[in-house]
């Protein structure tokens, strides 16, 4: 997620926090120095209620990493990567590299954030009353009993039934068990995810209205969030079950232009990426490919040198992350070309270049369908 900064990794998944994770932080300290411990304890000096705000709100955001984690740590579990979790304005998202196949696995994945929050409830719950029966300060006390509740109000509100929050996530998982079709179960639950997030969205119009402004806009903004996340996600949906069914021979661009080995930096750039505007080229020596030429590769070389520099002398060797076979999926290689930092990959087999497939050929053929469809409809 853009305007985030790494904080630190767990089980080697990235933690990230985002620059909106700022301002919920801010809001939520502030509304718990000024109006909850005001309110609720108004003995308490303000020293105390900042620094008990601050506390529980750091303790807050340490549930909602725990709640995502769960869900990271399964995921991992069953052979899914994870690269990352981030916490911004709305909580916390884990980034699982690719949807689930199975069921079973959506089912396990989905309820382990839950479990996690219910279980954090104990445990808050639990340490509360020791305290309490031991004699202890209620500013001991208060911080648990809120985080109690707190965190079983987030297992209760994920638990909805709408997609994509977790609750969505296992309706989806129970009707693609009964139904055998994942595509259908998505809908549905994207369906009530949608109609849930309108209803925020109402309650919250209700509220500002009826003069809580604050609680009003709130409910505004997640009823927004629901509603674009579960459109959005069957859309993905959509286009991986229909990328899954074309295999790359199929898409694939065959008019490829490639480079020599031979060729000048000058050359490169001024024949090449000025007449082509392409992010990456093929670099072929005695008809076959040598590797790849990309701005970056040219970007460390002085331009002094560009003339007496060839191409050959600074192309970058094929990984796996920039080829792809023609009996591969769409899918394949479009989980390619958006992480491999270039945005092409190379159409290959027994050493010969068939092809490419772009980030513009995907987009392209995206937005032909959705008007396709949007005709017909």
């Amino acid at each position: 997620m853009k305007g985030s900064i790494v904080i630190g990794k767990i089980k080697g998944i990235s933690i990230e926090i985002n620059i909106s994770w700022l301002v919920i932080f801010a809001l939520l300290t502030f509304m718990l120095a000024t109006s909850y411990f005001p309110v609720n304890f108004p003995e308490w000096d303000a020293a105390l209620n900042w620094m008990l705000a601050a506390i529980m709100t750091v303790m807050f955001f340490a549930s909602v990493l725990l709640h995502e984690l769960s869900h990271s740590l399964v995921s991992i579990k069953l052979g899914l990567e994870v690269k990352r979790i981030t916490l911004f304005i709305f909580g916390g998202m884990a980034q699982i590299e690719k949807e689930v196949d199975d069921p079973v696995q959506e089912l396990k994945i989905a309820i382990a954030g839950p479990a996690m929050s219910v279980a954090l409830s104990a445990l808050f719950f639990l340490t509360a009353n020791v305290l309490t029966a031991a004699g202890a300060q209620e500013y001991f006390v208060v911080p648990f009993t809120y985080l109690a509740t707190v965190n079983i109000i987030l297992a209760i509100f994920n638990m909805v039934p709408a997609f994509p929050l977790d609750g969505g996530r296992v309706l989806r998982a129970i009707i693609w068990k009964v139904k055998g079709d994942m595509q259908k179960a998505t809908k549905i639950a994207s369906s009530l995810g949608s109609f849930f997030g309108y209803f925020l969205i109402f309650n919250g119009v209700f509220l500002a209205l009826a003069g809580n402004l604050f609680n009003g806009v709130w409910f505004l903004f997640i009823g927004w969030f629901i509603t674009q996340a579960s459109q959005s996600s069957y859309q993905h949906v959509l286009m991986n079950d229909m990328f899954n069914k074309i295999c790359v021979n199929k898409f694939m661009t065959e008019n490829i232009v490639a480079v020599e080995y031979y060729v000048n930096l000058q050359q490169l750039v001024e024949e090449y990426y000025y007449k082509y505007k392409f992010s990456m080229f093929p670099v072929m020596r005695l008809d076959e490919v040598m590797g790849i030429v990309t701005i970056d590769e040219i970007k460390k070389v002085d331009r002094a040198i560009w003339d007496e520099t060839t191409v050959g002398s600074i192309s970058r060797k094929l990984t796996e992350d920039f080829v792809v076979s023609p009996r591969d999926t769409v899918s394949t290689a479009m989980e390619k070309v958006f992480k491999n930092g270039v945005g092409r990959v190379l159409v290959m087999e027994d050493g010969n270049m068939l092809g490419i497939v772009s980030r513009t050929d995907i987009l392209n053929y995206i937005r032909i369908n959705a008007q396709l469809d949007g005709k017909e409809r």
